[in-house]
């Protein structure tokens, strides 16, 4: 199965939040347990370093993907922290979602990110 597109915008300087829901084709939650979940946002596909690269690990901000919520064993939460989205600088970039489950990688979602620019600052 193809990773779904899902295009979204995070606002610059703002914390970002979205939870995703992994359901199969009759829409049923797939329980998600013991899954590794990762994501990478890149300027474009080539770029060699990432603008952020998040694991179910906290990065030094706090941002974070975590699986589970209270008994939704099927979400995936991506917060991305005020202090990460505040150095972003791109205007649009590139990101894919994947699973993996005993070394079976799984691209859940792939697409575009818009940075809404901020004004006011520090």
């Amino acid at each position: 199965m193809a990773a779904g597109i899902y295009n979204f915008t995070i606002e610059q300087g703002a914390t970002f939040t979205r939870q995703f829901k992994y359901k199969n084709s009759e829409g049923v939650g797939i329980d998600l347990t013991n899954y590794e979940v990762r994501m990478q946002i890149r300027k474009n596909i080539g770029a060699s370093t990432p603008e952020l690269s998040l694991t179910e690990s906290t990065t030094p901000n706090g941002s974070i993907l975590s699986v589970g919520s209270g008994n939704d064993v099927n979400v995936i939460t991506l917060t991305i922290t005020a202090a990460d989205t505040s150095t972003m600088s791109f205007d649009t970039a590139v990101y894919d979602l994947e699973i993996e489950l005993l070394g079976v990688v799984t691209r859940l979602l792939q697409g575009k990110i818009k940075l809404s620019k901020e004004v006011t600052r520090d």
